[in-house]
Order: C-alpha cells, then structure tokens, then sequence
C-alpha cells in the first residue's frame, strides 16, 4: 500500500468501506463479483490479498480455506468481528510471512492501491504452489465506472478513490507476466451505468465487453 497514511484512512473508514455492499447498487456488485471468483477458483487452501472488510470471504469458502490478508487492522478487525473469516493476517501482501503452500490467491480492486505492484505480484508468485492460480479483479481504467472513479478522484470528493491508481488489460496482463505468470482469460462485467441499480442481473463475459465497469483477470504460475 502507498505509505502508513494509506492504512490509516482504510481503518478510519471501514465502516463506510463495509456498509457500502449493503446498498442496492453495492449488494449487485458483490454478488456478481463474488460469482465471477467462485467460477474460477479452484478448491484448497488461498488468500484474499487485500481482503479489507473479509466480504468475499464466505461466499467463496464452500470447499475452500482462504486466509485474509489485509495491512489495514481496521478492516481486518471490522470483517474478523463478524464471523466473515477464520485465518485473518494483518500484513501487506509485499511482506507477508507466507509459505509457498497456496492453490490460489484473488485480489479485488486492490491493485489499484499497492504501492509497488510489481514487487507485490512477485511475492503472491512465491507463496502459490507451482501451477497455483492468481485472480486478479480491478476496475477497468477506460470504462465508465473507470472515468468516473478517476474524476472524482481527481475532484477530491473521495480520499480513498484519490490514492488510486487504475490500470487497463494490457497493463495488468504485463505486470502479470513480468511476475511469472501466465494469463489464461478474461471475464468481464458491470455493463451499465455505475453505481446504479440495473433492472436485471449483470451479464458476464468471456474475453471482449464494449464497456464494462471490472475485469477478472486469470492467470497461473508458471
């Protein structure tokens, strides 16, 4: 994450962080993000890098034990209190104490605020086991939800969106590669206007969306 000061203000706002996934338009994207990663995680043992509230955590553990490792020990305390996940780890992904004894890691919108991407990627390939899967979900730079992400961040209405940084396919795919990785696909979604309520759920799609709001991105060690 970038600096000490980063933390803090994702432990000062973690209740608002959390509350968020209880909206309407929140709650969609948990459910369809959440499905996205079901489909593509295989069973074992992981960890949600970045894992903030532990949201995700329970609706991916049915056949899976995943460790939450998140730096801010506000989130990590906030999701650990309400029963979302029993390995929580509070450490950054940079220098967590992990042995290379993982299936599979996954990331949501994390990337975006890591300090040093490159490094991070690069220790996450030490801790899987060979042929390991690495799940990588991040807002889409040039989509709508991306353009406006990055308008209110640069407005300042947002001090969490205004340490961000967002990235493109292309970007992600190299700094995967350039950690070891092979990228295996692509699943896309969030194709309608952000942060409302769309009237039926959001479709997923394989490789090519015109305009969707977060890629996941696949990929394995190699």
């Amino acid at each position: 994450m970038r600096g000490r000061g980063i933390l803090e203000l994702f432990s000062e706002v973690a209740g608002q962080y959390d509350s968020w996934y209880d909206s309407p338009a929140g709650r969609v994207v948990l459910e369809v993000e959440a499905s996205m990663l079901d489909e593509v995680l295989p069973s074992g043992i992981g960890v949600d890098v970045g894992a903030g509230t532990c949201r995700f955590a329970p609706f991916l553990s049915r056949g899976r034990e995943i460790v939450c490792l998140e730096p801010a020990y506000g989130m990590l305390v906030y999701g650990y209190a309400r029963g979302r996940c029993e390995h929580p780890l509070c450490a950054t992904s940079e220098n967590a104490p992990l042995r290379p004894s993982f299936d599979f890691a996954y990331m949501v919108t994390v990337l975006e605020f890591l300090e040093d991407p490159a490094l991070s990627l690069t220790r996450i390939w030490e801790a899987l086991k060979s042929g390991g899967l690495l799940a990588v979900l991040y807002v889409e730079r040039d989509s709508k939800w991306g353009k406006l992400y990055s308008e209110l961040a640069e407005k300042g209405a947002d001090p969490v969106l205004a340490r961000a940084r967002f990235y493109s396919q292309p970007e992600v795919d190299k700094l995967l590669s350039a950690a070891g990785f092979e990228v295996r696909e692509h699943l896309k979604s969030l194709d309608y206007e952000p942060l409302t309520v769309p009237a039926e759920k959001p479709r997923v799609y394989r490789e090519s969306c015109a305009d969707c709001g977060v890629t996941l991105t696949v990929a394995v060690k190699k």
